[in-house]
C-alpha cells in the first residue's frame, strides 16, 4: 500500500511538471523551472523517470546500477569515496552556479558590501548586520580584504565562492551521515539520495543570500546530535554547532527544542545535572558575547539590534497576520488560500518527497511500537522537523514566500533527512525499499536539475 501511495504522488509530481509549460507561474511556481526544458525534451525526460514507478522497469534499472556499483573499485575507503565527491561536486556547483539577482535580498547584499564611498552610502559599507552578523561579516570581509585586491572579484564572486564551498562541505556530511544511519548500501543510498536531490540543493550552486553556511550549519547540529545520541559525541558540540549557526543566521535558533531533547536524553543516561545545563547554556552564552562584541566593536551593538535591525524584516513584524494585513511587506493573512498555496510550492520546490514522506511513512511508523533507541533518532530529528517546519507557515516574509524561499529552504534538509529514516523503517522488505529508493532519487534529481538550469541560464 506504501509503495502504491509513493508512485500516485510521484505520477502527481511528474503530471505537474509535464504540464508546467500551461500552468500559471504564479500559482505553480515551484514546478514553472521546468520549462527551462523544450516541451519535447520535458515530457521526454519526464516518461524516463516515470519509467521508475514500473515495476519491471525500476528493477531493470536497480540491475544497471548494481553492475556499476560492484565494479566501483575502493569501497572499504568510505571517506576517500565521501571526500572525491565532495571535490568532485564543488566544479559542477560552480560552472551551474546562479546567474541573476533576482531573489531575496540578493541585489541589496552585492551593492550594500560593496558601497565605499559617495552619496549613495554615507555611512559606508555594509559590515556589520543583526539579521545575518557572522554572515554579513565573513562576506564583506572576505570581498575587501582579499577577493577584490588579490582577484578583482565583486561581492557576488565572493558569496559564489562561499556557497560552492558550503556546497563541497554538505555532499561530504550528507554521504557521512548516510553511512552512519544507513544499515547497507540500499539504505545508505536512500539517505544521500533524499540529500543530494533536494532542491534546497539551489543553495549550493553560487547562491547570492545569506542562507548557504547556515544551511551546512544545521547539517553538521544533526550530524552531532544523532552521534550524542548514540554517545559518540559529547552535548557540548551539538550545541555548540548550533550556537554557531544562529550566529550566520538566527532563524536557525528554532532547533533549540530538539537540543534540549539531547540534553534531556544525556541526563537520563546518567550525566549530572549541572555539567548537561554548562553543555547547554555555556556554548550559546560565550557565542552570544562574541556576537555582541563583534557588533560593539562596528559601532552596531545594541541600539541598532533595537532598532532598524531588530528582527522582522522590513516591518519588523515577526509572524503572517492572522486577520488583516497592516503593511506593504504583509502578502497574505495566516489562512489564507493564497498563503497555502505559497506554502505548499515552497515545500514542493525544495524537497519533492519530502512533506509527504512525513505525513505518509510517518503514519506508517506511528502504528508501529518502536523501541527506545530507534526512537531517539526520529524524536530529535522530529522536533527539529516539526520546529522549522512551523517557522516556514507562520514567519512573515517580506517579499513573499516564493521569493523569500530561501530563508525557509534549510528546513528542507531536516525534513529530507528524517523522511528517509521514516521510509526505511516502513518499508521493510528490500525489493520495496529498492524501488522507492530509485523512484525518489530520479524524480527528485529530474525536478532539482530543472530549477538548477533556470538559475544558470535564465530567460
Amino acid at each position: 500500500m506504501l509503495l502504491n501511495l509513493l508512485r500516485f504522488w510521484a505520477v502527481f509530481v511528474l503530471a505537474l511538471h509535464a504540464l508546467a509549460y500551461v500552468l500559471p507561474e504564479e500559482t505553480f511556481w515551484s514546478v514553472w523551472p521546468y520549462t527551462v526544458f523544450p516541451p519535447w525534451l520535458g515530457v521526454t525526460l519526464v516518461a524516463a523517470a516515470g519509467t521508475t514507478l514500473l515495476p519491471a522497469w525500476n528493477r531493470r534499472w536497480q540491475s544497471l546500477i548494481r553492475r556499476a556499483w560492484e565494479a566501483a573499485p575502493g569501497k572499504r575507503h568510505r571517506r576517500r569515496w565521501f571526500a572525491a565527491a565532495a571535490l568532485l561536486a564543488m566544479p559542477l556547483f560552480w560552472a551551474l552556479r546562479i546567474r541573476h539577482l533576482r531573489w531575496g535580498d540578493a541585489r541589496i547584499l552585492v551593492d550594500g558590501l560593496s558601497c565605499l564611498e559617495g552619496p549613495a552610502c554615507p555611512g559606508g559599507p555594509v559590515i556589520y548586520n543583526w539579521q545575518a552578523p557572522f554572515t554579513v561579516f565573513l562576506h564583506q570581509r572576505l570581498w575587501a580584504l582579499a577577493a577584490k585586491p588579490l582577484f578583482g572579484w565583486g561581492v557576488a564572486e565572493v558569496y559564489a565562492a562561499v556557497s560552492v564551498a558550503c556546497g563541497g562541505i554538505f555532499v561530504y556530511l550528507a554521504l557521512q551521515l548516510a553511512s552512519e544511519l544507513g544499515r547497507n548500501t540500499l539504505e545508505r543510498a536512500l539517505v544521500a539520495g533524499f540529500l543530494l536531490t533536494a532542491g534546497a540543493m539551489q543553495l549550493f550552486f553560487g547562491y547570492i543570500e545569506n542562507y548557504t553556511i547556515p544551511a551546512v550549519g544545521v547539517m553538521v547540529f544533526l550530524w552531532l546530535g544523532l552521534r550524542v545520541l548514540r554517545g559518540e559525541a559529547p552535548l557540548w558540540g551539538a550545541t555548540l554547532a548550533l550556537s554557531l549557526t544562529n550566529a550566520f543566521h538566527p532563524s536557525t535558533v528554532v532547533l533549540w527544542p530538539a537540543a534540549l531533547y539531547l540534553a534531556w536524553r544525556a541526563h537520563r543516561r546518567g550525566r549530572g545535572a549541572l555539567a548537561v545545563g554548562l553543555d547547554v547554556l555555556l556554548p550559546p552564552l560565550v557565542v552570544a558575547a562574541s556576537v555582541l562584541t563583534l557588533m560593539e566593536l562596528g559601532n552596531h551593538g545594541l541600539d541598532a539590534f533595537l532598532g532598524d535591525d531588530r528582527p522582522g524584516g522590513g516591518d519588523h513584524i515577526w509572524f503572517v497576520p492572522l486577520f488583516r494585513t497592516t503593511t506593504e511587506w504583509q502578502r497574505y493573512t495566516m489562512f489564507a488560500p493564497a498563503h497555502f498555496l505559497d506554502w505548499a510550492n515552497e515545500l514542493l520546490l525544495t524537497s519533492v518527497f519530502g512533506a509527504f514522506g512525513l505525513l505518509v511513512a510517518g503514519w506508517r511508523v506511528w502504528r508501529r511500537p518502536l523501541s527506545a533507541s530507534p526512537g531517539e533518532p526520529l524524536t530529535f530529528l522530529g522536533l527539529s522537523a516539526g520546529a522549522y517546519l512551523l517557522l516556514t507557515f507562520t514567519w512573515n516574509a517580506d517579499y513573499g514566500i516564493r521569493k523569500d524561499w530561501d530563508l525557509f529552504a534549510p528546513s528542507a534538509f531536516v525534513v529530507s533527512l528524517l523522511a528517509a529514516l521514516l521510509w526505511i523503517r516502513a518499508l521493510r522488505e528490500e525489493e520495496s525499499l529498492a524501488q522507492a529508493t530509485l523512484l525518489i532519487v530520479s524524480v527528485s534529481a529530474l525536478h532539482t536539475v530543472a530549477w538548477v538550469l533556470i538559475n544558470a541560464f535564465p530567460p
